[in-house]
């Protein structure tokens, strides 16, 4: 008996197929010595085409991959999603080339793997199946094990890759967890039939099912995050981690994950917000004290970075309560501000390490306002960005995404978001007082030399958005707003 075979759209998978192959090519090309020195610059253009692909296909309406079982879509939300994650990759890049040569990583292999990592992580974006979203996570994952244990004569980046190897395989057998008991009350592991059946009339045990499923999710995704209590490997791993592959981590990693969380929550699980709306109020808000407390007693540069990432984690998730196109557009806006931000922060300390110069404390920034002033300068931005102080792009982003909650009805959840935010100017202006009024101890023979072009390029770059944005954000809210609407 002949049956007819299901119609396959590759349009549907074109910014992926396109990722995937720039990433084989700049791994083969590789592995010719000579062409060592131009495999960044190849990653660059590569990416570049990427971007040119998935802008090309903005406004087009969703494209499921299958008429039978759509398993991945193209629509504005995935293509919005895809391109944060290679602006992300690029500036990446651009602050890994003078780092990786310093510390004698520079091969194929690296930029290779971190485009692999966008490959996945746009695949996640574009799932609509447990299984595509579960694929894409482990090539997300399995790249950045690799990428953070890089500087394999450094034991804190073997440790850190130790740590996150171990702790992301928990994570992901809780994920495998949750998708068999949600395939177990639904029949299927599709996002529609689930939501379909959340929509039906459904037993106990279906439901408790479909509550042990979800709940089983969130820790997976939570630890992806960084959410409290699934937190603790990220201060030692974004010490240990090679300091663009932490840039990356903190920012790519973060904004997949989030973007997964939005459709799961919002496109299949409406029907179970009243169990899971208290649930993730009180982890965001346990996230946001955490992170913004315990980085006030931070002296290591990097682990201060880690905590603030996670407080941001926090202010992330509090819009999810809004249930609304508001409250979701404002996380796809906020993902993409804080991919400037924490690309700006971890960039100058890459460009310090580069040149030699110490910055693993606070101590190693004094006087870094007179001895790079334009380093200085951009740090500034960044933090006060990431402190939400206008007119920069972090002080939008925290107006939209407290407005979503205070149109939402929750007032009392962006009164408590606004109070830590006041509690995070403590840190992060500490950090610019010890650049312009700390002096010193003695200024090192590189503070002379030149810094890397291509990372400075990349800081100019984050810190102009930084700027431009926080005072023309319409465009940019715009741009989020467009991707919302094509959530289900």
């Amino acid at each position: 008996m002949n049956s007819a075979l299901p119609a396959i759209n590759i349009y549907a998978v074109m910014p992926q197929i396109v990722l995937v192959s720039a990433a084989t090519v700049v791994l083969i090309v590789g592995l010719f010595e000579r062409f060592r020195k131009g495999i960044p610059y190849l990653s660059l253009l590569l990416l570049a085409v990427s971007g040119v692909v998935a802008v090309n296909q903005l406004g087009r309406g969703p494209v499921a991959f299958s008429d039978v079982s759509p398993m991945m879509v193209m629509d504005d939300f995935s293509l919005v999603a895809t391109l944060v994650f290679i602006a992300g990759a690029v500036l990446t890049v651009l602050i890994s080339i003078s780092y990786a040569e310093a510390r004698s990583i520079d091969r194929g292999e690296y930029y290779a793997l971190l485009i692999f990592a966008v490959s996945g992580m746009s695949m996640m974006a574009a799932s609509t199946d447990l299984f595509t979203f579960f694929l894409g996570l482990e090539v997300l994952s399995i790249s950045l094990y690799v990428l953070i244990g890089f500087e394999q004569r450094d034991a804190g980046s073997n440790e850190g890759a130790l740590k996150y190897f171990l702790l992301g395989a928990f994570a992901s057998g809780f994920i495998l967890y949750g998708m068999a008991l949600l395939y177990g009350a639904s029949g299927s592991t599709e996002y529609d039939v689930i939501a379909r059946t959340l929509g039906g009339e459904r037993s106990d045990a279906v439901n408790l099912l479909l509550l042990g499923g979800l709940g089983l999710l969130l820790v997976g995704i939570g630890f992806k995050i960084s959410m409290v209590p699934f937190h603790a490997w990220t201060p030692d791993v974004y010490q240990g981690a090679p300091t663009p592959v932490a840039a990356f981590l903190s920012t790519g990693s973060k904004a997949a994950a989030f973007v997964v969380l939005i459709r799961l929550l919002v496109s299949v699980f409406p029907g179970l917000q009243m169990e899971w709306i208290p649930l993730i109020s009180v982890l965001a808000i346990l996230t946001i004290a955490v992170g913004n407390v315990v980085a006030l007693v931070q002296t290591n540069l990097k682990r201060l970075l880690a905590y603030s990432s996670i407080a941001h984690a926090g202010y992330m998730l509090l819009p999810l309560m809004a249930g609304s196109q508001d409250g979701s557009a404002s996380i796809v806006f906020y993902l993409i501000v804080y991919t400037a931000m924490n690309m700006g922060a971890f960039g100058v300390l890459a460009v310090l390490s580069a040149r030699g110069m110490p910055c693993a404390t606070m101590d190693d920034l004094a006087g870094l306002g007179s001895r790079r002033p334009l380093l200085a300068a951009i740090l500034a931005v960044v933090l006060f960005s990431l402190a939400g102080i206008p007119p920069t792009a972090g002080f939008m982003a925290k107006f939209y995404l407290f407005s979503a909650l205070v149109y939402g009805g929750y007032v009392e959840l962006a009164l408590i978001g606004l109070l830590f935010s006041g509690v995070s100017l403590y840190y992060y202006l500490r950090v610019v007082v010890w650049m312009y009024m700390r002096p010193a101890a003695e200024a090192p023979a590189e503070a002379a030399g030149r810094l890397s072009f291509s990372g400075m390029t990349a800081l100019c770059l984050s810190a102009l958005a930084i700027l431009a944005v926080g005072v023309f954000p319409s465009e940019l809210l715009q741009l989020a707003e467009q991707a919302v609407m094509t959530l289900p």
